[in-house]
């Protein structure tokens, strides 16, 4: 009778971590250069927590069969005419000085801080070749091959660096995100960068609401299937043993 509690549970497990992560894509839906994420599972159904530990203690999921996979899929350019948005059109991510080191985002959506520095909505550095791009002038024009030019002089070129893929990548908030390795960026030689546009979110919130209304009902029907075991349990122990 427990055997099949823990069989509901062993359905249920799963489904609230994807919830959860389809719940954080649709909050994201709308954030710029947001990726969408994935929760992916070695096995569908635990031997360990159908079976249960010593003395029929339950055991749970142990964190290397469920992880999140991030899509890295190019979400669409929107157009802005802000000369300071910058969006990567193919593969890369710019590069941004933090205080715990260098982070990587696609989040092109800059500004310039009192130091006349191209920064990023929180104010951390964007890095050119030269290191934090100074931007003092007038017009300022970005070629889709990184170089920044201001009044006509090219003041730096923009860094757009890849890794090899499958990405080993961790997000790090606010859309930045480091290697898990801390392996540097390799600099990307054929670049397209986009002035004036950002890149939108990968999110598909037509498939994320199907999925969510698909796996609300499977996990409805394993709560009713745990909550009908536990009656027929009640029933077995407080009727069927008088």
């Amino acid at each position: 009778m427990i055997k099949g509690i823990y069989h509901a549970a062993a359905g249920m497990i799963p489904r609230e971590s994807q919830l959860e992560a389809i719940s954080n894509n649709l909050a994201n839906a709308n954030t710029t250069a947001h990726k969408s994420d994935r929760r992916l599972f070695r096995t569908t159904l635990n031997n360990r927590l159908l079976q249960g530990g010593p003395f029929g203690t339950p055991v749970t999921l142990p964190p290397e069969l469920y992880y999140l996979q991030t899509d890295f899929a190019q979400g669409p350019l929107e157009k802005s005419d802000n000369p300071l948005d910058i969006a990567i059109s193919g593969r890369g991510f710019f590069v941004i000085e933090t205080e715990n080191g260098n982070c990587y985002t696609r989040d092109g959506n800059f500004k310039l801080n009192e130091d006349n520095e191209l920064v990023t909505k929180l104010g951390y550095r964007v890095l050119g070749e030269s290191n934090p791009i100074q931007v003092t002038g007038g017009e300022v024009v970005v070629r889709d091959t990184g170089e920044v030019i201001v009044d006509g002089s090219v003041v730096d070129r923009l860094q757009v660096v890849d890794f090899e893929e499958p990405y080993n990548l961790r997000r790090n908030g606010y859309g930045y995100f480091v290697p898990e390795d801390n392996a540097p960026g390799q600099p990307v030689e054929d670049i397209r960068l986009m002035q004036g546009y950002i890149e939108g979110s990968n999110v598909n919130v037509i498939k994320e609401m199907v999925e969510m209304i698909e796996l609300n009902r499977v996990y409805d029907m394993l709560q009713r299937a745990v909550v009908t075991q536990d009656e027929t349990l009640k029933m077995a122990v407080n009727e069927i043993a008088r």
